[in-house]
């Protein structure tokens, strides 16, 4: 069996071996015979000591997103809902309602409120938790070189496809109900609506817009994080108040750029093509035109309708932009506070 020639002098030794210094460069005559073998009880700890810290770290930051995000993500929905809806409702194409006329326009704003109830929380939970595990794993893989803006890019992109996933099928059943998309009127329950739209397109009409969705929510959520972070300085542990500010601002710069592209998503999700028939209180999703790429569908909104078309519901999406981003920060803030010093007192 192999040995190796090492000094009574244990600790000299291991810093021998741990620093890669042969031993026949330290070692005095007075040696005596060890295996090998149990040299391995004697390496230092401390880079498993290391690894475990980081995976620790990764896991922290993955539970306390997942949370975070679930709370968040209750909170805004009960409160920015009316918003959403009459956002919806002004985007259909030859849309009926008007910011001149409120009372028509937020007129059963509640409708189709229990689906994102159910979807939106785990669906914001898995988002967080997979974007700040991202983030995080970016951070100790580039030893922190890695720029902010980069990481969180990439941190948000990763994140986009299991969020989408778990939420993409309430948001068709919303839109369509706040729409008022025929067969998905007031005397229809979500389950009625799920139902339908299994029975008339399958799997793929629960997913219509899914990419849509993806290319609106991308570009949103990397403008909305990264002039958070500019705006905060990058700091952790920031208070409810500083989140909820830099938030709103975030958010509302965030929503009013992506105007256009969540237009075109709405248009799809509400109809089965994207075309030019009146929407009002009872519109069809059915015979709206053939189905453009999202670059065409843009190019022809912005043709055929202009700036209004392509800027619908904008006010609306500012307004709930400031509601929204301030609550999401605020909350997002506070809970991975709290489970920070959770874990710490842990």
């Amino acid at each position: 069996m192999a040995t190796i020639a090492m000094t009574p002098l244990v600790a000299k030794g291991e810093s021998a071996i741990a620093s890669g210094v042969p031993s026949s460069s330290f070692l005095p005559k007075d040696t005596q015979q060890v295996n090998v073998a149990d040299l391995s009880s004697k390496l230092p700890t401390c880079i498993i000591s290391a690894d475990v810290e980081k995976l620790t770290s990764t896991l922290t930051e993955s539970f306390s997103g997942f949370v975070a995000g679930g709370a968040l993500t209750l909170a805004k929905t009960v409160i920015k809902y009316p918003l959403d809806t009459a956002t919806v409702r002004l985007q259909m194409p030859g849309s009926v309602y008007s910011m001149a006329r409120p009372n028509q326009l937020f007129e059963d704003s509640f409708r189709g409120i229990s689906t994102p109830l159910l979807s939106n929380i785990p669906a914001g939970a898995v988002f967080f938790a997979v974007k700040d595990a991202t983030k995080q794993a970016l951070k100790q893989y580039t030893s922190g070189t890695m720029p902010k803006w980069l990481s969180t890019s990439l941190a948000v992109a990763v994140a986009q496809g299991p969020y989408w996933m778990v939420r993409n099928p309430s948001e068709v059943v919303k839109t369509r109900q706040q729409a008022g998309i025929t067969g998905y009127g007031p005397d229809k329950t979500a389950i009625d609506a799920f139902r339908k739209i299994w029975e008339e397109e399958s799997l793929s009409g629960l997913y219509s817009g899914f990419w849509e969705n993806v290319v609106y929510a991308y570009p949103a959520d990397v403008i909305k994080f990264v002039c958070y972070d500019a705006l905060s300085g990058g700091k952790s542990n920031l208070s409810p108040a500083e989140g909820a500010l830099y938030g709103s601002m975030s958010t509302a710069v965030a929503q009013l750029i992506t105007t256009p592209l969540d237009v075109v998503r709405n248009r799809v999700m509400a109809s089965s093509g994207y075309g030019d028939q009146k929407t009002g209180a009872e519109t069809s999703p059915k015979h709206m035109g053939e189905r453009n790429s999202y670059l065409g569908s843009i190019a022809k909104l912005g043709q055929e309708e202009g700036l209004d078309g392509l800027f619908a519901g904008a006010a609306p999406r500012v307004g709930k932009a400031l509601l929204s981003g301030a609550i999401q920060f605020a909350t997002y803030e506070k809970t991975k506070a709290s489970i920070a010093k959770w874990s710490f007192n842990k």
